[in-house]
């Protein structure tokens, strides 16, 4: 009975282990984000001789990567009509949040694939594989999908309504 336990037990911890790993892995490579020919990050003049200048609007987080006191800022967002970098003038500027309609024409390419305002969920989980529906919450009026990025702490939150996609937004824990 004592090693039955004693099994059972490390059975478990093993499957705690297991999914931990798997949590941990990553669900989107970053790297293999492309928007408007621009990487997910690019620089400020990369930005503006694709876009022009933009809106600069002056952030001021909390908490996350983007913060006052992280030694790269101050932060601030280049702000364009249906998305925005965010960045300073000591780092890179990363695409902070798209604002996707059925009606423009705006595209994020994912590898092979393009994310759009007529992706819908069924479409984007084929694009990043059965698993993501363990990440995908219901909410009254639309669904949102954080997808955890490899190897780092930060991520994408997609969201969907009416099971079309309508927002990308970056997201870094606080």
């Amino acid at each position: 009975m004592y090693i039955r336990m004693m099994r059972l037990r490390l059975f478990f911890l093993l499957l705690t282990f297991a999914t931990t790993v798997h949590a941990q892995e990553g669900n989107v490579e970053l790297e293999h984000l492309k928007f408007s020919g621009l990487g997910f990050i690019t620089t400020k003049d990369a930005l503006i001789k694709s876009f022009g200048p933009g809106k600069e609007v002056s952030t001021n987080y909390e908490c996350g990567f983007f913060t006052h006191d992280q030694a790269g800022g101050p932060y601030y967002e280049l702000v364009y009509t249906d998305f925005n970098y965010i960045g300073s003038d000591k780092e890179p500027f990363f695409l902070q949040r798209i604002q996707f309609d059925t009606n423009r024409n705006l595209k994020l390419y994912y590898k092979d694939a393009v994310l759009s305002g007529e992706t819908t969920l069924v479409d984007f989980i084929k694009i990043f594989g059965e698993n993501v529906t363990d990440n995908l919450v219901k909410h009254t009026g639309h669904d949102t999908c954080l997808l955890y990025s490899k190897d780092s702490d930060d991520g994408i939150v997609f969201t969907f309504k009416k099971g079309r996609l309508t927002m990308f937004e970056y997201w870094t824990p606080c």
